[in-house]
């Protein structure tokens, strides 16, 4: 029996954040289908009947918000953020692989705190609704803490793996 090292998360824990980036993908993608659809139902009913939906403007920028934040850390998991790498990519190999490593830890920390304060205003606004619907405003935050807390878990995975690969590129 071989013994775990640090490099070499559990498998349970790999196969677990791929089934929560699995949900993730997929509510981002229905968030930004019932975004389309509320916009261009909007945009007929205002321009073609000279009507429109009260809630469309508010629950399209619901639908954006965790879209947006929903889709961070699976961007992350990709290393495809924007980022500059003029001075980094001038260093060997081994320290642009510390570089990263410690950047990610702090970028944990930076999470964690983003994560505590949605958590707060998650829970301050729970109470007050939305201005077209019976909704609390709180669910304008809680993708955020969300996707803080997912981006957390991907961070952690950096640390201890270091980049992920470069991958080619299509044109």
């Amino acid at each position: 029996m071989t013994q775990a090292t640090l490099s070499d998360p559990p498998s349970f824990a790999r196969r677990a954040l791929s089934g929560l980036d699995s949900i993730a993908a997929i509510v981002v993608i229905l968030a930004m289908a019932g975004m389309v659809a509320i916009i261009s139902t909007q945009v007929f009913l205002r321009y073609g009947l000279n009507s429109s939906l009260d809630w469309a403007e508010e629950v399209s920028r619901l639908l954006f918000v965790w879209s947006v934040f929903l889709a961070i850390p699976l961007g992350m998991k990709r290393g495809v953020h924007v980022g500059i790498n003029l001075l980094t990519g001038l260093l060997p190999t081994p320290a642009q692989n510390t570089l990263f490593r410690l950047m990610s830890a702090l970028a944990i920390v930076m999470m964690a705190v983003v994560a505590w304060e949605a958590a707060i205003l998650t829970r301050d606004q729970w109470d007050e609704p939305m201005t077209t619907l019976d909704v609390s405003v709180g669910f304008f935050m809680l993708p955020l803490l969300i996707g803080a807390a997912h981006s957390i878990l991907h961070l952690v995975l950096l640390v201890i793996e270091g980049p992920p690969p470069r991958e080619a590129f299509s044109e």
